[in-house]
């Protein structure tokens, strides 16, 4: 497949990265030479420097002979001029990164997928609501929601106060709350493990279930119990992202927005309802020992300041919060981070970015994907054409790679379990878990 990506900052490099170890085609264009010349240099990629709305720059990138043209810059303008451009060329697949949320509820005269753009991001609403699914479940490593917000899927660690500890699925005490969630995979080490009914969980295994939210809720509790949910959520940042973030959760928990610059806390104090906000510096104790930092809270560090965002999250683990997580901007940052357990997690716009967009990779038939930052494996969801030889089949007689396993089915509004006598019929969306290797297999099956 032959790609454009317009933009050579973070998330485009993030998007060639992957690109590239997929064996896909891939130029790339900026306007900043070094950035390109950066790029070129960890990636076999042509570059070509020059603005990606340019016609003459187009033309250049052989944008007619592309199959996806994915716009990426800083400047929305630029990325949704270019998408326009790329359709009028005849680019089959468009796909436009945007940061002002105007573009995404704008008026149906304004619609940008009905004006050619197959798909429209806003990173920091994909970033938002990672967290929020992360403050629902403070256990799960790592969570977030599909086909809709209708399923889940979310990772958490064995340990040893886990009642599955040392039990296959069948052995365990509460058979309902396992049968109500899929498990899809395990990652034990370095290792990973594609479970069956005979696995055994070990302590420290990195589990990763499928399901429905109340049902996972409720697994959760089971299986952590000594992690209890939170009474008061802190957020330092009153920017596009910190304000979705209490958007999101102002209504499930008491929430303390910190902004610091006066005329952005009123607009944000006029953006929300129930969000109590504190123009203030987060780095400062009294700020934090104001907004209620205590037993039963997470902080939640969103300013533009990677840095800064690290010492908000020690500050707050000193004056008590029992949960930390910050976004980090710097890609390279991000395993330092994690390795020092400097927080409790770590989000990235741009990784968010990433998982909206690796689907475009896949046969038109998959419609969604996203990579598991702990894990080395993908999700795809798959559509069930009318003419699928597999209409009518049980997933128990479909030869799927032991390298990957069938999560869910989504069958019209109705989240079915994938159990083995479920017979497949069109229009079925079938959620999959496989390993990179078990990709083209996976393909092949469902073609």
């Amino acid at each position: 497949m032959r790609i454009v990506i317009i933009g050579a900052g973070n998330a485009g490099r993030q998007l060639a990265m992957r690109l590239c170890e997929e064996k896909h085609s891939v130029v790339m264009v900026d306007t900043d030479p070094l950035a390109l010349a950066q790029a070129e240099a960890g990636l076999d990629i042509l570059t070509i420097c020059g603005q990606g709305s340019n016609p003459a720059v187009l033309d250049e990138a052989q944008v007619e002979k592309s199959d996806l043209l994915i716009a990426v810059t800083d400047n929305d303008e630029v990325n949704i001029l270019s998408c326009l451009m790329a359709n009028a060329a005849g680019v089959e697949g468009k796909i436009a990164r945007v940061t002002n949320p105007d573009f995404l509820n704008s008026s149906p005269n304004y619609d940008l997928e009905k004006m050619g753009i197959d798909l429209v991001i806003n990173q920091k609403q994909e970033c938002a609501r990672e967290v929020f699914n992360m403050l629902q479940m403070p256990g799960a490593l790592e969570a977030f929601d599909l086909f809709a917000g209708k399923v889940m899927v979310a990772g958490f660690s064995i340990n040893a106060l886990s009642p599955l500890l040392d039990r296959t699925p069948a052995e365990c005490d509460r058979l309902d709350l396992i049968q109500s969630v899929r498990v899809i995979a395990i990652r034990r080490d370095n290792d990973l493990v594609v479970p069956h009914g005979n696995t055994v969980f070990k302590q420290k295994d990195l589990v990763y279930m499928v399901g429905q939210q109340a049902d996972i809720a409720n697994f959760f509790s089971w299986v952590c119990p000594d992690i209890k949910t939170f009474e008061r959520v802190v957020i330092a940042g009153g920017g596009d992202l910190g304000l979705m973030l209490a958007k999101f959760i102002e209504e499930e928990v008491d929430c303390v927005l910190l902004e610091q610059n006066e005329e952005r806390a009123r607009y944000c104090s006029a953006e929300l309802d129930k969000t109590l906000i504190l123009r203030a510096d987060a780095l400062t104790e009294s700020a934090l020992e104001e907004s209620g930092l205590g037993e039963h809270t997470a902080f939640v560090a969103l300013t533009g300041d990677d840095e800064a965002n690290i010492m908000n999250c020690l500050m707050a683990q000193k004056k008590g919060a029992t949960f930390t997580a910050t976004q980090i901007n710097r890609i390279d940052f991000i395993p330092v981070v994690e390795q020092l357990y400097l927080v409790n997690r770590v989000v990235s716009p741009y990784i968010s970015t990433t998982n909206a967009i690796i689907h475009w990779l896949r046969s038109k038939k998959v419609r969604a994907a996203s990579l598991l930052h702990n894990l080395p494996g993908e999700l795809l969801d798959v559509i069930i054409r009318t003419d699928s030889k597999l209409v009518g089949k049980k997933i128990r007689d479909i030869r799927i790679p032991g390298k990957a396993i069938v999560a869910t089915v989504m069958r019209g509004d109705e989240v079915v379990t994938a159990t083995g006598d479920l017979r497949l019929q069109s229009d079925d969306r079938v959620l999959i878990f496989c390993h990179p290797d078990a990709v083209k297999k996976i393909q092949s099956i469902f073609l």
